[in-house]
């Protein structure tokens, strides 16, 4: 998305990271292939890391310049993200009227817009974690 105007007049920006105006949503129906294409290759990676065939697994998994001086760890978060662009819709809020703006499909730079009933901005993506950690300022 990067910037988008919401029907409001306002400005819809995910440049800032984390961005407390943005999230994302998995289909119901989704969820379950999502946890298990994750897990089965995650799996696999694992089975390949132990039979001293990493490297080849990676590059057929991602491709041969994706590189494998990687650690372990950032190979099982790309395998999750890989799973997560195939399925997770972005999500944003507009600061300024509270309009929820949901992508149309995975990889679709197109939103469809909902008003809630209850007007202005009401901070529903943002953290629960940052919430609480601010009350205290």
């Amino acid at each position: 998305m990067s910037r988008m105007t919401c029907l409001c007049g306002g400005s819809i920006s995910d440049s800032l990271h984390p961005c407390p105006t943005l999230g994302w949503i998995v289909r119901e129906q989704d969820e379950e292939g999502f946890f298990e294409g994750a897990a089965r290759d995650i799996a696999a990676f694992i089975a390949a890391v132990h039979s001293g065939q990493r490297d080849a697994w990676i590059a057929e998994f991602f491709s041969p310049r994706f590189g494998s001086g990687r650690g372990d760890e950032f190979i099982v978060y790309a395998i999750i993200g890989h799973h997560k662009r195939r399925v997770y819709l972005s999500i944003s809020e507009c600061e300024q009227c509270g309009r929820l703006w949901i992508q149309r499909g995975p990889g679709i730079n197109g939103y469809r817009s909902y008003l809630p009933d209850e007007p202005g901005y009401a901070g529903v993506l943002r953290s629960a974690a940052e919430t609480s950690t601010n009350q205290g300022l």
